[in-house]
């Protein structure tokens, strides 16, 4: 039997799966998706995360109860070999592994780009992920019970 293999469960790596699923016969090839994270974020609906308008949980899409024929393996793809075609699978916890494969679809995504400016790489959070957006929220959420405690400031002019 043929197999694939996905590196990425991103937006295209997701999509590619599925219509995978939706045009492959039965036995006609194995696919495997491998991705760190075992969802796929909507990025579009990250701001909402973060002002708090929506939940999380609404921002994502679970990989294994929405491709229910694909082989998802929650791990990174650490190294890919063209002339043998494998790959080494390095999962979050245990030791690597190597899969064969005969077509691979790469979809690994992006980083988020910071700029050159000090102290923002230590200090900013990213807008790329769910858990980014989640933190953004709790810090504004922080910030304003603490303003909320703060006394009343005075005026310039004294009053």
């Amino acid at each position: 039997m043929r197999k694939i293999l996905i590196v990425g469960g991103g937006y295209a790596g997701f999509y590619t799966a599925k219509k995978l699923e939706k045009h492959l016969r039965r036995g006609e090839a194995e696919v495997t998706m491998v991705d760190p994270l075992p969802y796929m974020t909507y990025q579009p609906f990250l701001p909402e995360v973060a002002a708090g308008s929506v939940e999380p949980r609404h921002a994502v899409v679970p990989h294994r109860r929405h491709l229910r024929h694909t082989k998802v393996v929650t791990a990174k793809v650490t190294k890919v070999d063209h002339a043998t075609k494998t790959a080494e699978l390095t999962p979050p916890v245990g030791d690597p592994w190597t899969i064969e494969y005969d077509t691979i679809v790469m979809t690994a995504g992006a980083v988020s780009r910071t700029f050159p400016i000090p102290g923002v790489a230590d200090q900013a959070i990213g807008l790329k992920t769910i858990e980014e957006a989640a933190s953004i929220r709790d810090r504004m959420t922080e910030n304003f019970v603490k303003a909320s405690t703060m006394p009343p400031a005075r005026s310039a002019t004294g009053c």
